[in-house]
């Protein structure tokens, strides 16, 4: 689903951060400079006009110049900041400096104002970011009770982009912080070198790094993908990150152990200060991620993995701070958990844009695919963003989102319907008027509400059937356990 920017405390607007005293300011990130951007080309004529632009541009003077060689099919960086909302960020509207280094990258590509997740929860996130499939044919997540009784395993019917490019000869490279990331729930396939034991942002760039670094040496394109909990809770920054933002108090500590039980009552048990207090630890964390991507990118750009790269930033779901009087990323739809960031440089992709069309994690597979010259099968249901259609099409594009088979919702530039299938309960919002969702239209506009609820009927309808086993429970580790438990996901 698509969202509209949430208006909280700080959600005012601002642009540009500058970084904070001290932060080294990168010259220029050659992500692509001097390549020729035309998002309604197909892959391959695109790199045709980087090899024919001198002989139309300069005529009889190609005579004697020698053709630009094709520099090959990108490498591609994908990097998922778990728990990261959109308007948490500078460049999405934020107030506090918590993204200067982000902030200046979106300036080198495309950043895209209204994406969406399709579906929350970090293994049917990750799983429709890396098959183009909706949750509902994915099914991962479906299930309920323990870790282990959850079918939060990938189906081995499921096909991930890291297994299509490996099977085309590219260098597949993957670093996460484990948990529901981590090998034994599938994410390990397709990598020819995989870690799900990053405990930290900073240990996890430097893992990818050496990885990265190894594979360079052949010449073979490379597809890395990045995967960090730093946001996540526990809200838990560096010490000196915790007062960045302020001296706020509490007396709610913010760890996932101490949230986990306030998630559907928050509202009601916390006060402003609370409020306050863990926003700023989390802004905390966000800030301290911005400031080790920094140097992480300095790094590739050292090495030479920038100077023909595709670099994608987003994020698997946003969070909650009480906006629906909820803490974390409860069972809801709501535009908290639903907006999140995507940010694209490099070749094909147009520079300093903001475009507001409705796109979502269900076109990151496509996107990849087109970038490295390769075709998409025909049961994805994403588009890629390198060749979007007309520039006003997406006044009549739909985004669709699920969680489980509790809720369903389908948005629009202005509309927004959610469908409580438990209490067969539907709500529409006017995006454009209540971009916060504080007033349910539902009894006011019915047309509008029952021509939404048939295309989200319709949706459902035409969704592609894999014939996947219902039982994919695992035997967890201790290690695993723990790890789940830390994140918020175990609280027995």
């Amino acid at each position: 689903m698509r969202q509209s920017t949430s208006m909280k405390t700080h959600r005012a607007t601002s642009s540009m951060m500058d970084s904070k005293p001290g932060t080294p300011v990168p010259g220029h990130l050659p992500l692509g400079e001097n390549r020729i951007s035309s998002r309604r080309l197909t892959a391959n004529s695109r790199w045709c006009l980087v090899l024919l632009g001198g002989a139309l541009l300069f005529g009889t003077a190609c005579a004697t110049e020698p053709p630009v060689a094709d520099p090959g099919p990108p490498n591609i960086l994908l990097i998922s900041l778990d728990a990261l909302r959109a308007d948490h960020l500078g460049c999405y509207g934020y107030d506090r400096s918590t993204s200067p280094f982000l902030d200046r990258l979106a300036t080198r590509g495309t950043r895209f104002s209204h994406a969406s997740v399709n579906t929350h929860g970090t293994p049917p996130s990750h799983t429709t970011m890396l098959s183009s499939l909706y949750q509902e044919t994915h099914r991962v997540g479906y299930g309920g009770g323990t870790p282990e009784g959850r079918n939060d395993t990938i189906p081995a019917e499921v096909e991930l982009v890291q297994e299509m490019l490996q099977a085309h000869d590219w260098h597949t490279l993957g670093v996460t912080g484990g948990g529901y990331m981590s090998g034994v729930f599938g994410f390990s396939r397709g990598f020819d070198s995989f870690s799900d034991e990053a405990r930290s942002v900073a240990q996890g760039t430097d893992m990818l790094l050496e990885q990265i670094r190894s594979a360079m040496v052949d010449g073979r394109p490379i597809f890395a993908m990045y995967h960090t909990y730093e946001i996540h809770s526990s809200y838990e920054p560096p010490p000196q990150y915790r007062t960045v933002f302020g001296e706020y108090h509490s007396d709610i500590p913010p760890t996932s152990e101490s949230l986990i039980p306030l998630q559907g009552i928050a509202s009601k048990v916390l006060d402003s200060d609370d409020f306050d207090f863990l926003e700023s630890q989390y802004d905390g964390e966000i800030r301290y991620t911005d400031d080790v991507l920094e140097s992480f990118f300095a790094q590739l750009e050292s090495i030479g993995f920038l100077e023909n790269a595709l670099i994608i930033i987003t994020s698997d779901h946003g969070e909650e701070f009480g906006d629906h009087g909820g803490l974390l990323h409860r069972a809801t739809l709501y535009e908290e958990l639903l907006h999140i960031p995507l940010i694209l440089i490099g070749p094909m992709v147009a520079k300093a844009v903001v475009d507001p069309q409705l796109v979502s994690l269900i076109d990151i597979t496509p996107t990849i695919l087109e970038a490295a010259r390769l075709p998409t099968t025909d049961i994805m249901e994403g588009e890629s963003l390198l060749n979007r259609s007309t520039p006003d099409s997406w006044r009549d594009q739909r985004t669709f989102a699920q969680y489980t088979l509790l809720y369903y919702s389908v948005r629009t530039p202005r509309w927004k319907l959610i469908h409580n299938t438990k209490a067969n309960k539907l709500q529409l919002f006017n995006l454009r008027r209540d971009p916060t969702e504080r007033r349910n239209v539902i009894e006011l506009s019915p047309a509008t509400g029952d021509q939404l609820y048939a295309e989200l009927d319709a949706w459902r309808d035409s969704l592609p059937h894999l014939n996947i086993t219902n039982d994919r429970s695992q035997e967890l580790s201790t290690e695993t356990i723990e790890e789940l438990r830390a994140l918020g996901y175990v609280t027995e």
